[in-house]
């Protein structure tokens, strides 16, 4: 350790230097050298005699991965613009790409592993080809099965982040990759750690058994499935804004296949999970995931109504040119109204075929509604067998919540799908005996 410490140092010097001259293979020997003293797991190294995640080695990952910063923040802006681009080299990107995965499993320092884990966005960013993003996206998810929550967690919303940001140019092969292998698989992932976790009934300590690692967790999250259905909440999060910002995008994507479209499925599949999600149960915990799974039906719903979101949206109205007079916060000028968030609507989806097929995710997104109706009735009617019916205080906010999405999608569908239809009149006070009473 302290003969790799001595070397890093030097390196680091002459990284300083003549870091901007470094290509080609240089850079891949010193790429690879950096993962193998980032602290990863020495089972998944070639070199398995030793064993450099133990505390001896700490110091050495700190200033591996200093000069890896080094390298990225400095001297790979340079090479990407140049013509021989580290990033053009397949050998030298899975090089670059591979190191940070190595440092974001290290256990030696959290803020290293989530530092490292920023990085793959930054380097999707600079090189948005189809072949960089779907390694980076499939890195992000191999990081959201780490055993520790801060690392997971930070890998999902980074993941989320990289779609969102490059989601517009994804083609219609990437998006079918992105939803049913990443998040699809991530979310499998998940779901089998909490039944694992639930099982062995073990109490998280932090994501590692290591002392330097142990801190106070409130009670809802004092446990390894807690935390892990934390994850999956925020994964749930991040799918509604990608069905937020891409759902128009995703909805041509259903054209022109003679088969069933593959995003015909993945809708079905996210109904599916969705419904799983708001009807769990367990202990206060499944709270969250119960809401979380609400939002995402009716947000189904809401997209895939004729109206769309822009229906139940009210332009916002935000305060320019505030100044505090006397101390009091006073307006120069009058407030401005907000733009209405724009709609993702073209002239293809105005064509006849995408209405027929948004009406077809329309019904099965209602039908979703009524089943979750269904399992609430079973529910009830299970749990209260006598004449008094008690509801337990999740549920309630359960349908408090649901009770408020269910406005919000009125508002969106009372001129068309809801619109109410013809009626017959019926009597429904009976005038018996010359009474006076009428209908």
């Amino acid at each position: 350790a302290e003969t790799a410490n001595t070397t890093l140092q030097a390196l680091y010097g002459v990284l300083e230097g003549e870091g901007h001259n470094l290509s080609g293979e240089n850079l891949i020997t010193v790429i690879e050298t950096l993962s193998v003293l980032s602290g990863c797991d020495s089972s998944d190294n070639n070199d398995s005699a030793i064993n450099r995640s133990t505390r001896q080695w700490a110091n050495v990952s700190t200033l591996a991965f200093q000069n890896l910063k080094l390298i990225l923040d400095d001297f790979l802006e340079p090479m990407v613009t140049s013509s021989g681009s580290p990033l053009k080299s397949t050998e030298a990107r899975d090089a670059i790409l591979d190191c940070c995965v190595a440092f974001g499993r290290s256990t030696h320092d959290v803020n290293t592993s989530l530092t490292a884990t920023g990085m793959l966005w930054s380097l999707a960013d600079r090189d948005s080809s189809s072949d960089t993003l779907d390694i980076v996206l499939s890195k992000l998810a191999f990081l959201a099965m780490d055993s520790r929550p801060e690392l997971r967690n930070c890998s999902v919303n980074t993941l989320f982040s990289c779609v969102v940001g490059l989601g517009e140019h994804f083609t219609d092969d990437q998006w079918e990759k992105c939803l049913n292998s990443t998040i699809f698989g991530v979310m499998t992932g998940i779901a089998s750690a909490i039944k694992e976790s639930e099982n062995k009934k073990s109490v998280a300590n932090g994501g590692t058994n290591d002392e330097r690692y142990k801190v106070a967790v409130h009670h809802s999250r004092d446990s390894a499935s807690k935390q892990w259905a934390t994850t999956q909440i925020l994964v749930l999060r991040g799918l509604e804004r990608v069905l937020r910002l891409f759902f128009s995008q995703l909805l041509v994507t259903l054209l022109g296949t003679s088969k069933e479209p593959w995003f015909l499925q993945t809708w079905k599949e996210i109904l599916r999970v969705s419904l799983d999600c708001a009807t769990m149960t367990g202990e206060r915990e499944a709270l969250d995931m119960r809401l979380a799974g609400v939002e995402v039906m009716v947000l189904m719903v809401l997209l895939s109504c004729k109206s769309g979101m822009a229906a139940a949206s009210t332009a916002a109205r935000v305060g320019t040119n505030m100044e505090v007079v006397g101390g009091a916060l006073r307006s120069v000028r009058a407030a401005v109204e907000d733009k209405v968030p724009k709609t993702d609507e073209t002239n293809v989806e105005n064509l006849p075929e995408v209405d027929e097929w948004r009406q077809r995710l329309f019904e099965f997104s209602f039908d979703n509604l009524c089943d979750f109706r269904v399992n609430l009735e079973q529910t009830c009617d299970e749990e209260n067998d006598g004449p008094y019916v008690t509801i337990d205080s999740s549920l309630t906010q359960v349908l408090t919540k649901m009770t408020g999405e269910l406005a919000k999608l009125y508002e969106c569908c009372k001129n068309d799908e809801m619109i109410p239809g013809p009626c017959e009149l019926q009597l429904d006070i009976f005038i018996e005996n010359n009474d006076g009473y009428e209908s």
